[in-house]
């Protein structure tokens, strides 16, 4: 469903398949993913239970009437998002693990990973969500939250520097306390994300580069103190600069060990020996989730492109000297996220394919569905990453994106009535990636999506030519490369179809047919 397709033609009944028409037809849900979809159903109608059995192995397969290897295969993609596990022995079964925030950030930052996204992009993201996040929380500051702030503040200020985790912890502390304050689900989930995949990214193994960033992180406690002291003077501007300033220097601290910020958090990786010491980590030390990042690395280093023939799998086994099951479990998660598929028959083997965020953002829009954020926490994000975009469109437009913004703009005028509400959608989405940032794209993607959530009154008809009107405005200001001019648009637009969005999302979990 586009996301305008609640504001022209609001629905009632059962929830789109996200997945599914997000590709456009390209890859059909297996009836793995359908059924793991329906677990989620399970945990999230009974409030995400940490701990909770949902059944045993035979419970389950009755409960959805499927064969065992097709609940494993379930239960494995729940287990690779950290959302459930199995648990043997008496009283077993399938069990809840983590919470709903924690596993869908952790499947956007495994896409983010796997996509090999730059630093550079990474850290532009990070800057416009963080400013957003302290300004949100000097706003939202409540009376209760103070003695927190104040005991966090003093932390900062008076206990000894600690050791590499330590600081980490302290830092996730600040993170944490900032997010209950906002107490929004959207703008967490991402910020939230965008954390994993950096400090993952910057936890370097030689002694001297290792200490270099633990400089790095103690100097950001100053920086963290200013920031939460402007929060609680209510100052959204004044916690802004320390946020520049952290993001600059950790900025530097990476080019100045790797040279530049065109590479991602993963681009070194030849070997499965890099474990990340933070959050999450059980997932992230598994084995089969470092094998899926090496190959899709030794993919995008190679330059083959879609539809090459990467081998077969007892090539990959030998190269990479892992088991059977563990190169499987990996494939698998290429499989999800279009990054390889299999092909059987002659002339088969893995085969590449173009890396496609629909199961990600599909696993996003389901935790923010159950969240039921009311619609100015999630349209305010959209909002703001939304200009970002047109504006970087605007300032990095070249000779292709020209040409893919004006097909784009052509078949939002000359086609058909019916597919008006696609056209408009897939603009939308070309502007997002035009603008250079595939960490920011991939969000936009994601909030756009979940506004179909958002079925508001019907509006009335002269809004469709308003619509039109401003889109060929906002193509206008990105061709002639007037960033100012494109986000000024982009804000009419959003102007445009706010009224007609509810309050709250409707729809609920993708459910199995």
């Amino acid at each position: 469903m586009s996301s305008l397709s609640s504001v022209l033609a609001p629905t009632t009944g059962a929830p789109v398949d996200t997945r599914r028409e997000a590709r456009g037809g390209a890859r059909q849900a297996k009836l793995a993913e359908r059924v793991a979809a329906a677990m989620q159903q399970d945990i999230a109608s009974q409030g995400w239970p940490v701990g909770l059995v949902l059944g045993s192995e035979a419970q389950l397969m009755e409960r959805y009437r499927i064969s065992r290897a097709t609940l494993r295969e379930a239960i494995r993609q729940l287990e690779r998002h950290g959302v459930a596990s199995m648990r043997r022995g008496a009283g077993g079964g399938l069990v809840v693990r983590q919470p709903a925030n924690d596993s869908a950030a952790l499947a956007l930052a495994t896409y983010l990973e796997l996509t090999d996204v730059s630093f550079a992009e990474l850290f532009e993201a990070r800057e416009l969500v963080e400013c957003q996040i302290v300004s949100d929380a000097a706003a939202r500051l409540a009376a209760r939250d103070l003695p927190r702030a104040l005991e966090l503040i003093e932390l900062l200020r008076h206990t000894p520097p600690g050791s590499f985790n330590e600081e980490l912890q302290l830092h996730g502390q600040v993170r944490e306390f900032i997010c209950a304050v906002l107490g929004n689900p959207a703008i967490n989930l991402v910020y939230v994300a965008l954390c994993y995949v950096t400090i993952h990214g910057h936890t370097p193994r030689q002694p001297a580069s290792r200490a270099r960033l633990e400089q790095v992180f103690r100097n950001g406690r100053e920086l963290k103190r200013q920031a939460l002291e402007a929060i609680v003077a209510g100052d959204a501007q004044a916690a802004q600069a320390p946020v520049h300033e952290s993001l600059r220097q950790i900025r530097q601290l990476i080019i100045d060990l790797r040279g530049n910020l065109q590479q991602g958090p993963t681009s070194g990786m030849s070997s499965l020996q890099s474990v990340p010491d933070f959050a999450i980590r059980q997932v992230y030390e598994k084995t089969a989730h470092r094998l899926a990042v090496v190959i899709a690395r030794a993919i995008a280093n190679s330059g083959l492109r879609a539809g090459a023939h990467l081998g077969a799998e007892p090539e990959l086994q030998a190269i990479h000297g892992v088991s059977r099951a563990v190169l499987r479990e990996a494939l698998r998660t290429l499989e999800l996220h279009a990054i390889l598929r299999s092909r059987r028959g002659q002339g088969g083997g893995l085969i590449v394919e173009t890396p496609d965020p629909s199961y990600t953002i599909g696993l996003a829009i389901d935790y923010l569905r159950h969240s039921q954020l009311p619609r100015h926490y999630f349209h305010g994000l959209w909002q703001t990453l939304q200009l970002a975009a047109a504006s970087l469109a605007a300032q990095r437009l070249d000779t292709a994106g020209r040409e893919r913004l004006l097909l784009a703009l052509q078949q939002l005028q000359h086609g058909a009535a019916s597919d008006c509400i696609g056209a408009i959608q897939r603009l939308e989405l070309c502007i997002a990636e035009l603008s250079g940032n595939r960490a920011l794209a991939l969000f936009c993607h994601m909030l756009g999506a979940m506004a179909a959530s958002y079925p508001g009154d019907a509006p009335p008809n002269m809004l469709l030519a308003q619509l039109l009107g401003s889109q060929q405005e906002l193509v206008n200001a990105i061709l002639a490369r007037d960033p100012a001019q494109a986000r000024r648009c982009m804000l009419d637009y959003f102007q445009l179809i706010e009224p007609w969005l509810g309050e709250t999302p409707q729809g609920g979990w993708l459910a199995l047919s």
